[in-house]
């Protein structure tokens, strides 16, 4: 498997079990413009004058002030392929500020690749996938591919990926699993051995889409 198939670094991990944010958030077309225009006033800026948006400047909805997980996913406008993606699976701030940070992360401390850098931000474009809270499963059988991300964790192991990916790179469910266990930097199948799995969904929109 080459890097482009993890999609995701997650910033937000406990040491014994993982604190997850109970609040569910389903967005608008409004309330996702609205996040896409941060995130891409935020990618401009910081890569290139170091700066961040000022949040005043944009609406503001009693949603967009929920806390809850979101990844930023970067990618090149040409082939598609990953340029970043880093996000909070637990809400730990109001949803436009995680935007704004996970952006920055994404962008410039994403370890699988280097810094995006003055001007390159006009050859990315942005996803944004908000998340809900992770349940954890007993079965495999609960698995749904295309519809729920994995969150895998055992010991000081943790990995993640969304639920776009699996059907992006056209996994089934034993490829999707062996993928998540891969990524945690866990034997393939570690969700045998006692590894706690999770699933979650998520509203995903693109930029290219809004």
């Amino acid at each position: 498997m080459t890097r482009y198939m993890f999609m995701a670094v997650f910033l937000v991990l406990t040491a014994v079990v993982p604190v997850y944010a109970e609040t569910e958030v389903f967005l608008n077309k409004e309330e996702q413009q609205i996040l896409m225009h941060i995130a891409r006033d935020t990618l401009s800026l910081y890569v290139n004058k170091q700066t961040l948006p000022n949040l005043d400047r944009y609406p503001v909805t009693p949603r967009l002030q929920k806390q809850c997980g979101v990844f930023v996913t970067l990618k090149h406008k040409k082939n598609k392929e990953l340029r970043g993606c880093i996000g909070f699976i637990a809400g730990i701030k109001p949803l436009r500020e995680a935007v704004r940070d996970c952006t920055v992360e994404s962008a410039t401390r994403d370890a699988r690749f280097p810094a995006i850098h003055a001007g390159e931000d006009e050859t990315v474009t942005i996803e944004i996938s908000v998340l809900t809270s992770p349940e954890k499963i007993s079965s495999i059988n609960q698995i749904q591919v295309g519809k729920h991300g994995l969150i895998i964790k055992k010991g000081m192991h943790h990995g993640v990926l969304l639920p776009q990916v699996p059907v992006e790179w056209g996994w089934n469910r034993d490829e999707f699993l062996k993928a998540i266990c891969q990524k945690a930097g866990l034997p393939e199948d570690a969700w045998k051995q006692g590894a706690e799995l999770y699933i979650f969904t998520a509203q995903v929109f693109k930029e290219t889409e809004l």
